[in-house]
């Protein structure tokens, strides 16, 4: 450029001697130029000033605000000092030609600051500032959290392979690890951590009674966190007078994670304990027992039911004639307690079967459905009804019974002498079947001559269809659970029409 400079110069010289000298437009135009460069030169070194960072802040920015370089980059422990053009943003790096240390880095161990110089695409010349950041080869993830390798280990790890599944680490700990990338393998130590503090759900409905004991359970619907969690008030919960009170409730996992909420809760009532109903005297047979809680209920404040608990008196025996009191108790949210008694009359015998009410009869009832109820459960009426068909069988035998009084009395004697005929049998299961809620009728053999024996049985129905039920057992069958028309019919066209009936009298059953 100097030796195109000169040649210039000495051109201009020999014309000027060719002419002979230099006139006053030549002069002015000549002092036009001169001026003219010295502006140029001031400003061609105001924009070197600006573009290489010279005289101005540490970190440049590009026009626009374009920052072409990340402002920090971390690498791990035992690396190589990485390529200048790792620094690159992403998003700009197709307007950079090239990237390099001012300075290159020659170890790599904690924080270093860097200056990039970059050429960018048309030509001009900028630096950036950043940090190297020197890491430790410790990653650390939040328990629970479904996170990639790549996630763990930042830029430049794209294709990185941890040697261990993270979605199947449950518990917080250290693990050793081997990171695959990029062909190299390199040892880890992934430090599982929580340090996300429990997130209480509580219950919609923070109303409480008077002197009511109040606990967490009482506030807390539920909690989202990966580790048990511990409660406890900043102090205990008052319910000793009405009005809205405030309380803070914390929570902390096993993590030692906590949080602490701020609450309400209003506290109003009255205090009066449950309303029990349907309480009444009672008469059994020595020997049977009965289910003290038929129609019973207790209800507090009017629409809530709360639970009853009955208790028999010291000494009590079902099995010792005499007169007892049975106690209803119920007890509120709040500790009012309501309590009724009845007597309970223990007959000394089954000669006083016809002593027994309606009630009495079916509370002897009940007491045999709600064992079964334990066993099969109540919700299916098929298996309840199956097992009231082999419980009748399996506690009474066949034995002509010619002591007839109504059907509930009949029922009784068959529990109480484990044996009858089929007005028993029939009495029995009518019984079970009306305390289960299991709709029945009473089907009677229509005799066609009168030397002819009775015979009695039940109707059930059954997911809305009728069926024969009939426990008297016989010597060639012992099975008539939910027979239809056609299987009762065939039987009693070979057995002497045992199963003779007027048709018109019954709902018919499915074919």
């Amino acid at each position: 450029m100097g030796k195109a400079f000169a040649m210039k110069r000495s051109r201009k010289q020999m014309k000027r001697k060719k002419r002979g000298g230099m006139n006053g437009d030549s002069m002015m135009r000549a002092s036009y130029i001169l001026g003219g460069g010295i502006v140029v030169a001031v400003l061609g070194i105001i924009a070197i000033s600006v573009v290489t960072g010279r005289g101005g802040s540490a970190t440049v920015q590009a026009a626009g605000g374009i920052d072409y370089a990340v402002d920090r980059l971390e690498v791990w422990e035992g690396e190589d000092v990485p390529p200048a053009d790792a620094f690159l943003n992403e998003k700009y790096r197709e307007l950079v030609g090239e990237a390099r240390y001012v300075v290159a880095p020659q170890e790599l161990s904690g924080d270093q600051d860097v200056a990039i110089l970059l050429q960018l695409a048309d030509g001009s010349i900028r630096t950036e500032n950043a940090v190297l950041s020197v890491q430790e080869p410790v990653l650390h993830m939040e328990l629970g959290s479904e996170v990639t390798p790549a996630e763990l280990l930042g830029r430049g790890f794209e294709d990185a392979e941890i040697s261990l599944d993270l979605s199947g680490i449950t518990e917080i700990g250290s693990y050793p690890v081997t990171v695959t990338s990029g062909g190299r393998e390199k040892e880890f130590t992934l430090v599982v951590q929580d340090t996300v503090a429990p997130v209480v759900n509580f219950k919609d409905n923070l109303t409480f009674y008077l002197n009511q004991k109040l606990t967490v359970a009482d506030f807390v619907k539920s909690c989202d966190d990966l580790s048990p969690v511990d409660y406890h008030f900043s102090e205990q919960p008052s319910t000793m007078t009405e009005g809205i009170k405030d309380i803070s409730l914390i929570a902390t996992d096993a993590a030692g994670n906590s949080t602490t909420i701020d609450l309400e809760y209003l506290v109003e009532g009255d205090g009066e304990p449950p309303v029990i109903s349907g309480v009444k005297d009672m008469q059994t047979i020595a020997g049977i027992p009965v289910y003290y809680m038929r129609g019973v209920k207790a209800i507090d404040g009017g629409s809530l039911e709360t639970k009853v608990t009955v208790a028999e008196p010291e000494g009590f025996s079902i099995r010792k004639a005499g007169t007892y009191e049975i106690t209803y108790t119920s007890e509120d949210q709040v500790g009012n307690v309501a309590e009724v008694t009845a007597k309970l009359t223990v007959l000394p015998s089954i000669d006083d079967v016809a002593k027994l009410g309606t009630e009495d009869v079916y509370r002897i009832g009940d007491a045999i459905v709600e064992g079964l109820k334990e066993t099969v459960g109540s919700k299916d009426q098929k298996k309840l009804a199956r097992a009231i068909y082999d419980y009748v069988q399996g506690h009474m035998f066949y034995a002509d019974n010619k002591d007839i009084i109504d059907w509930k009395h009949a029922a009784v004697v068959a529990i109480y002498n484990g044996y009858g005929d089929c007005r028993n049998y029939y009495a029995f299961s009518r019984l079970l079947l009306s305390c289960a809620e299991i709709e029945n009728m009473t089907v009677e053999k229509e005799k066609t001559n009168e030397w002819e024996n009775a015979h009695y049985w039940n109707l059930i129905k059954i997911n809305g269809a009728w069926y024969h039920f009939d426990t008297t057992p016989r010597f060639d069958v012992s099975d008539f659970f939910m027979w239809t028309d056609a299987q009762m019919d065939n039987y009693s066209s070979w057995n002497n029409n045992c199963f003779n009936r007027d048709k018109s009298l019954y709902p018919a059953t499915p074919n």
